[in-house]
């Protein structure tokens, strides 16, 4: 690709972002004070608990929108995303039920490190509502996200032999807090 094209072309993705956040701001009354993609200026709770409200309630945004929000590595995404998970309670689920609830709600979209941010939001919010059943928030995130690579692998399209279950169990040996996750749990 010609380097001027592919420099017009980010420019004009983040043109385009950068459109969609000041829409989002003037839908959400934020004044100049406040932001959705600069962590360096002070981040409203109020707005991020109504933005939080309307991702959940699906007010004006799609599924797709939900991600992309819950992902960004700012001061007032990070807030948005807290508001946004205490509207889902995951005591007493599974986790992978807990999961499926949670994805259920938006289509999990964008790069690895977006997704991996919102998973973050997720594994918090399960170990805050389930303390007892896993250790910590640490060993919730690596359980989930090996449930997400559990998935693609027996899912892709483009995978060969799939993963067994005594595969999974060996994979996470001693990535439990430095133990091994109980195995019924893992079945």
């Amino acid at each position: 690709m010609h380097p001027k094209r592919s420099f017009h072309r980010e420019k004009a993705r983040l043109a385009t972002d950068s459109e969609l956040d000041q829409d989002l701001s003037e839908r959400l009354g934020l004044s100049t004070s406040d932001t959705l993609t600069n962590g360096s200026h002070r981040a409203d709770l109020a707005a991020a608990q109504r933005l939080a409200k309307r991702l959940f309630n699906l007010d004006g945004f799609r599924k797709s929108d939900v991600a992309r929000h819950l992902s960004k590595n700012n001061d007032f995404s990070r807030m948005v995303a807290e508001e946004y998970l205490c509207f889902f309670n995951f005591s007493g689920l599974a986790l992978d039920q807990a999961l499926r609830v949670f994805l259920k709600q938006f289509a999990l979209v964008g790069e690895t490190q977006e997704r991996e941010r919102v998973l973050s939001h997720f594994s918090r919010r399960y170990f805050d509502c389930n303390p007892k059943v896993v250790p910590s928030e640490d060993a919730v995130h690596t359980l989930t996200c090996a449930l997400m690579l559990l998935n693609t692998d027996l899912h892709g399209q483009n995978i060969g032999k799939r993963m067994s279950c005594t595969q999974f169990i060996s994979n996470l040996e001693g990535l439990n807090d430095g133990q091994d996750f109980p195995r019924d749990q893992l079945k």
